[in-house]
């Protein structure tokens, strides 16, 4: 079973032994709507339409889920309740983390940290930033296989 918590750089290692890359990403499941309104609300996700649990999940390289935290409200974003975890800090320096653009800010808390650049209507991305982009989803591809391995 997967760790719920990791609060040391060895748990971290005894989740992951002899790890160099991990994956994080957020997944949201529907969940049937409560009656309380109130707790609807708090429930409810605007990016999947429908009332939702979010969680975060950590794979390696072979895609072995070695990290799930408690689920919460799918109103929740990936990277507050990543912060909520307080897991990067207990991640070595060595090891590289590999995440979508919903953590933005993550690679000010990790030095090794790779994630897609976000262009805008402003400043659209160039073609050297959109090629990184495709190598980092290449690479990152391992994570959304084990969500579907997973949920399924």
């Amino acid at each position: 079973m997967p760790a719920r918590q990791i609060r040391s750089a060895e748990e971290f290692f005894r989740a992951f032994p002899g790890v160099k890359d991990v994956f994080i990403d957020g997944t949201e499941r529907p969940v049937q709507k409560p009656k309380n309104l109130r707790r609807r609300k708090k429930m409810y996700s605007g990016k999947k339409r429908q009332t939702t649990r979010k969680g975060l999940i950590m794979t390696d390289e072979t895609r072995q889920i070695g990290f799930i935290p408690m689920s919460k409200n799918g109103r929740r974003h990936d990277k507050r309740l990543l912060d909520k975890v307080d897991i990067i800090r207990h991640i070595p320096p060595e090891v590289t983390i590999w995440a979508d653009t919903g953590f933005q800010g993550i690679d000010k808390q990790h030095p090794n940290t790779q994630i897609p650049k976000k262009g805008t209507r402003k400043r659209p991305l160039s073609p050297e930033q959109k090629q990184e982009n495709k190598i980092i989803s290449g690479i990152r591809i391992t994570v959304e296989h084990a969500i579907a391995g997973f949920v399924e």
